[in-house]
């Protein structure tokens, strides 16, 4: 039998410990700014008082096993800094009261452990799902979990077993279809973002955990895999889990399973306690039923709307948040929510401290019954419940023991070997390396001879292979470690996934094979063209290929501690640069004699080893001919004398260096790992709030809209989109349906809303109706079909002007300004000249307030290492932005995605609103809200998997076309939670089979009716019907408005991320610093003439990698601003951001040039005047510009920041090489390439 299909014995899994959360008083502050610069005490700015505050204040809540928790409230309320709390994850920030508890329930663990435990000391037995998802990218979904499963569940589970648990995982969390689909990333498609999100689910429920913790679980999610989930959850927490929650808009009738409830408002409790507590008690304060506001205002309308929609109930979940947060349109909404507070703080100790009923019963009671398809043996093994009979004393559960190191590395192992063999960027790009810089040194240096120049040839080879290569490896190395190997590293550690030294030679491991060969490769090629030592052609041909190996093997090690120390690619690479300068000149080429302060650096240096170790193999005991030299001169032809010049004792062999290679090729990533144990460096900043004054609050003003536009009705006709991919090997073609044969029609003054489950092609539709360009991954495309129509009209160029299009991703926003500025910069940018730039501010406060971001006005927008906004703030500014300008038709993908119910119905009040003024609105949407869906909605079209059609029509509509179909919509029942059950495939055992026969029966008769209704339509058609669509005003801001509105921008965001500000301006003069400490003041005569030549050479090298890293550190985030906004309304000329960019960084460059020529010129002495200076400073800043320019060259062309970053380093490096062909003709070069502005330098300072 398969082993997959075998039965394995349900003993192997021991039931979970189980324990009760107890929060008594908890309150957590904001941190204390930290400082860039240690700045003396008086030199600090004083902190005003807005810098004092709490998050969460005075929590107090119970959760027992057996119990399913959710957190709920407004957006920005503290959901998830609370939920970080009670699972220990608060990193930085101060707790000032209050304690977080778990007390073992029953007998779960031994009586040495049957006292109360902290969230740290549990953190084995918490299972976290985070708010963003981490995945490795070249592993499929079933591999994703297989491998988790190995490395979470206990050691003494068969693999039989394990693989019964991912395969229930799979289909209890719908994943069937994708999951022997790549997961995906930038540069391949995988999975779509909802099965994303229920992988990154998975991964925590396959390790069976006592607490289980989700941070907004159901985002992303449709409504009918949303509350499968919450079903499954709630299953788990049945047999003896404890199960939190935040949780944004999920459905009425998700109210049943949660046993307690807890409801924030701006960080206070307002709620905490019972379910079934929970709506008399705020019956009690005088706020009514469910219902009762929803009746008022039906009153207020003068009629109940009776459609055919079945009548739609009031979601209890919702109605919480609705009357517990404050609303910006309504005065009253603070005063009541005050009251609220303040009630419960008075009379809710004693809620919040209740118990539920005895425990026994209560696990084994499910208030949720399981899908009947799963089978008991099947629900046993996956959810390990609470045998009855162990509540006896003296009876133990079963140990869990988790894989130890070596199942650990194995594991790993074998999911970094899958995940490197299938990068196959980056096996392009290390054969790219070797085989580019390989040729150009080679040609750089042909054919050596046995010449006196060629024996210093072969003797600056020796050195110079090493830093030409291997720098490059260092700088990607550093990328790859900073931006994706670590940050899931990270994670998973977290979750105690693994440990580190088990996961640190799994990554050497894994990767040894690629190093080694693209290494080795670069020796061969190098070895061969330049001619090097032919004589025992294999052993000194093996000496070099090792060299390069263990050289290549150290740096990768040394990034990895450089990356282990900061996790910032800016300043990890600032730390490894400045170390490697020390390796460079303590490798006895360079510089003979160091100063002792600083020669101990070369016993930790791979160049000093590497160096050495190939000098000997060319030089000892080999005698050049060298014609024509004779006498005394001949010395300089024998190897050995070679050798003593650079003081390299005549005894010392390859395997004395070797020894020193191998042992920095362990110790690097021994230490990085032992630092990676114990240290963790960065984590998230806290943003402060900016003073209203810094922002330019000015007094408030009309925004005197008056932007006239156009009606345009949108159309589609047998829209169809296929993926294919042509196979470079096998020459096989691989097809995948994503839309098939859409026709809808998309009415001016109207919303419509696209409903379908997860993977049914609601964000490619929208983006095919914007227009913007799908990546289809490496090797593959996209074949479109059927056509688009505007008021009638195929959509050209100039009609797509007219769209403006919200994504789901949020990242593009600056990190560093507040709402208040990005929005009045957004209005700057993209309302009509002719408005004055004060109608324009208005406009934007207009809309902020429209919004509810007037509360978080003056609050930073954050990013990945600035905390700042909240997620669902951070989606209406997004929304904000492109609501600007009011534009004829505008397309959301997701807009209540994230946001809690009351922000979600406020965003689709302000989308009604727009469309009633006859513009079109266009969006996809996942859980609506009743009401919503009732009162916001017009038309709906719902797609199925595979992009087909079930229906496309008015939504008064829905009802009579479902009840014709046979499926009528439930009385109280939410009309789209409805369609989105029928639409769904239920992959949990024999469900699928029904479920698919009924989207099947679904899509057939729409596509029958359709084909009716089209032919009818076709007949009566009218060419009137085609109305032209008018031009609209120029689509690029002028220069004039734009320019100074970029530089201002960039400047405040450059100024307020200190840590990149000062890196940009302290790199060059830290540089300089070094080299003093090597050269120190600089002698005259012949002797310090041949220091100066050297010092410069080496000095002058590095400065454009400088440049390269500045690039780095603040480039990518402007460029994805400028892209979004080139998309859309608020475009500017690529002259006006290049020449922006480029005013914001001038003075900074010339600073650090000239901080840099005070240090390398002056202080080391070198031959000064103030024309050779300001020479000397134009050229250090020439340099540094050329090597930023090439980083933004390289990083418009791809958005792979380590692509761009290995194209830019090597062309560096060959302008540099190619600049030395004057024998050879390349003259040219020099006009482009760096080492022009040498000359300029070098010319001024080589008199002695």
């Amino acid at each position: 039998m398969d082993e997959r299909g075998a039965i394995p014995n349900t003993s192997t899994l021991p039931p979970p410990p189980t324990y009760d959360l107890i929060v008594d008083g908890y309150t957590i502050a904001v941190p204390p700014p930290r400082s860039v610069l240690p700045l003396p005490g008086f030199l600090r700015p004083k902190p005003s008082e807005t810098d004092h505050g709490t998050i969460i204040r005075d929590v107090s809540l119970r959760c027992e096993s057996g119990e399913m928790m959710a957190i709920v409230g407004g957006s920005g309320s503290g959901k998830t800094t609370l939920l970080h709390a009670l699972v220990g994850r608060l990193a930085n920030l101060p707790v000032t009261a209050g304690q977080v508890k778990y007390e073992p329930a029953g007998i779960s663990l031994s009586a040495k452990e049957s006292i109360a435990l902290s969230a740290r000391k549990m953190k084995d037995r918490i299972g976290f799902v985070r708010q963003n998802d981490y995945l490795l990218e070249h592993l499929t979904v079933r591999e994703t979990l297989d491998y988790a499963a190995a490395l979470r569940l206990p050691s003494t589970i068969s693999s039989s077993t394990r693989h019964l648990i991912v395969d229930q995982t799979i289909r209890e969390l719908g994943l069937g279809d994708a999951a022997d689909t790549v997961v995906g990333g930038a540069l391949r498609k995988g999975i779509s973002g909802g099965e994303r999100r229920r992988l990154t689910i998975a991964l925590s429920l396959i390790s069976l955990p006592s607490i289980l913790a989700l941070d907004e679980p159901t985002t992303g999610l449709d409504a009918f895999t949303a509350y499968a989930l919450l079903q499954t959850l709630s299953s788990l927490a049945r047999k003896g889990r404890t199960v939190v929650m935040s949780v944004h808009q999920p459905r009425s009738d998700a109210w049943e399973l949660f046993d307690r409830i807890v409801v924030l408002s701006k960080g206070d409790v307002v709620f905490a306690g019972r379910r079934e507590r929970c709506l008399g008690w705020f019956e009690d304060m005088g706020m009514g039923r469910p219902g009762d506001r929803l009746d008022e205002q039906m009153a207020e309308k003068g009629s109940i709307n009776e459609e055919a929609d079945g009548g739609t109930g009031v979601n209890p979940l919702d109605w919480l948040i609705d009357i517990c947060s404050v609303d910006p349109r309504d005065q009253g909404s603070s005063q009541r929510v005050s009251r609220l507070i303040r009630r419960w703080k008075e009379g809710g100790k004693t809620i919040a401290d209740e118990h539920g009923p005895p425990r026994q019963s209560r696990v084994l009671s499910y208030a949720v019954q399981r899908v009947s398809s799963v089978q008991p043996q099947e629900q046993d093994m996956l959810y390990a419940g609470v045998d009855p009979d162990e509540d006896t004393p003296g009876s133990q559960p079963q140990a869990l023991k988790r894989p130890g190191w070596a199942r650990q590395t194995v594991v790993l192992t074998s999911r970094a070997t899958k995940g490197v063999s299938r990068d196959y960027a980056q096996i392009m790009g290390f054969a790219c390396q070797s085989i580019g810089i390989a040729v150009l040194l080679g040609i750089t240096f042909l054919r050596l001879g046995e010449t006196p120049s060629d024996i210093q040839s072969l003797k600056t080879l020796s050195y110079q292979h090493a830093p030409c290569y291997f720098y490059l490896t260092l700088i990607y190395a550093i990328y790859k470690f900073c931006e994706t190997d670590l940050v899931i590293f990270d994670r998973e550690r977290e979750d105690h996934l693994y440990q580190v030294f088990p996961w640190l030679i799994s990554e050497y491991t894994s990767t040894f094979a690629l190093h080694a060969i693209s290494s080795g490769l670069f020796a061969i090629i190098l070895y061969f063209l330049t001619n090097m030592r032919t004589e025992n052609l294999a052993a000194n041909l093996f000496i070099f290929v090792a060299e390069c190996v263990l050289v290549q093997l150290g740096t990768v090690g040394f990034a990895l501690l450089a990356a282990s120390l900061q996790r910032n690619y800016a300043q990890a690479s600032l730390m490894a640069n400045g170390l490697s300068i020390f390796f460079l000149l303590t490798a006895g080429y360079l510089l003979i004699h160091p100063p002792v302060y600083v020669d101990w650096v070369k016993w930790i240096s791979v160049y000093y080893y590497g160096f050495r170790a190939v000098a000997i193999s060319q030089f000892k005991d080999r005698v050049f001919a060298c014609p024509g030299v004779e006498g005394v001169a001949r010395n300089q032809c024998d190897g050995n004398q070679v050798l003593t010049g650079l003081r390299i004792p005549p005894d010392h062999v390859v395997g004395y260096y070797f020894s020193g290679l191998i042992g920095l090729a362990i110790a690097f990533p021994l230490i990085a790992g032992i630092i990676l144990s114990v240290y963790k460096p960065g984590g998230t900043r806290y943003a402060r709030k900016i003073d209203p004054s810094d922002s330019g609050k000015d007094p408030a003003a009309h925004s005197d809209m008056d932007i006239s536009r156009q009606r345009i009705d949108v159309e589609v006709r047998n829209l169809g989109l296929t993926w294919t991919r042509i196979s470079l090997l096998t020459r096989k073609k691989t097809e995948k349906r994503i839309l098939s044969d859409v026709s809808a029609v998309f009415p001016s003054g109207q919303v419509t809303a696209i409903l379908g489950p997860s993977g049914a092609g609601k964000s490619t539709l929208l983006q095919l109706l914007a227009s913007r360009k799908m990546n289809a991954g490496v090797g593959a495309g996209f074949k479109p079909e059927g056509s688009i129509l505007f008021n009638g009209r195929p959509v050209n160029k100039s009609m797509r002007e007219h769209v403006a299009f919200v994504e789901q991703e949020d990242d593009y926003h600056l990190p560093a300004l507040t709402v208040r500025e990005t929005l009045r910069y957004a209005a700057i940018l993209r309302l009509p000249k002719a408005m004055s730039r004060k109608s324009k501010i208005a406009r934007a406060e207009e809309v902020m307030k429209m919004l509810g971001l007037d509360l978080c006005a003056d609050n930073l927008v954050g990013g990945e290492l600035l905390k700042g906004i909240s997620g669902g703030e951070k989606r209406r500014l997004s929304l904000a932005v492109q609501m600007i300008n009011d534009p004829a038709i505008l397309i959301v993908d997701e807009p209540t995605s994230g946001l809690d119910a009351l922000t979600a119905n406020n965003v689709m009040t302000a989308l009604n609103d727009i469309a009633r003024s006859g513009r079109t609105i266009i969006l996809s949407i996942h859980q609506p809200r009743s009401d919503i869906y009732v009162d916001k909605l017009d038309n709906i079209i719902l797609l199925v998997k595979g992009g087909q059609v079930a229906y496309a029509g008015p939504r008064i509509e829905v009802g009579p076309t479902l009840a014709s179909a046979g499926y009528p919509v439930p009385p109280l029942y939410n009309p789209a939670d409805w369609l989105l059950d029928l639409a769904s495939v239920d992959l949990r055992g024999d469900r699928e089979t029904i479920t698919r026969e009924r989207v099947t029966k679904l899509v057939q008769l729409w596509a029958e009716s359709h084909r009716e209704k089209q032919e009818l339509e076709s007949k009566e058609e009218k060419e009137e019907g085609m109305r032209e669509i008018g031009g609209q005003e120029e689509r690029f801001t002028p220069m004039w408005i734009a320019l100074p509105l970029i530089v201002e921008r960039m400047t405040k965001n450059l100024w307020r991320q200190q840590a990149v500000f000062w890196v940009r301006l302290q790199q060059l003069p830290f540089l300089g610093v070094l080299f003093l400490l090597f050269y120190q003041r600089l002698k005259h005569g012949p002797s310090g003439g041949q220091d100066r030549i050297g010092y410069f050479q080496e000095m002058v090298s590095p400065v454009a990698f400088v440049g390269l890293l500045n690039c780095i550190a603040i480039f990518p985030k402007d460029r994805d601003l400028y892209f979004h906004e080139y998309r859309s309304s608020a475009a500017y000329s690529e002259a006006t951001f290049v020449i922006g960019f480029t005013l914001v960084a001038l003075p900074m460059e010339i600073l650090a040039s000239l901080l840099f020529t005070v240090v390398t010129n002056i202080g080391a002495g070198m031959q000064t005047s103030p024309r050779i200076f300001f020479e000397y400073a134009f050229a250090i800043f020439a340099l540094q510009s050329n090597g930023e320019s090439f980083g933004i060259i390289f990083a418009c062309i791809t958005n792979s920041l380590g692509l761009s970053v290995s194209c830019v380093i090597s062309s560096l490096f060959s302008l540099q090489k190619l600049n030395k062909f004057n024998q050879l003709g390349f003259n040219f070069h020099h006009s482009i390439g760096p080492t022009i502005w040498d000359h300029i330098g070098l010319n001024s300072n080589l008199v002695i």
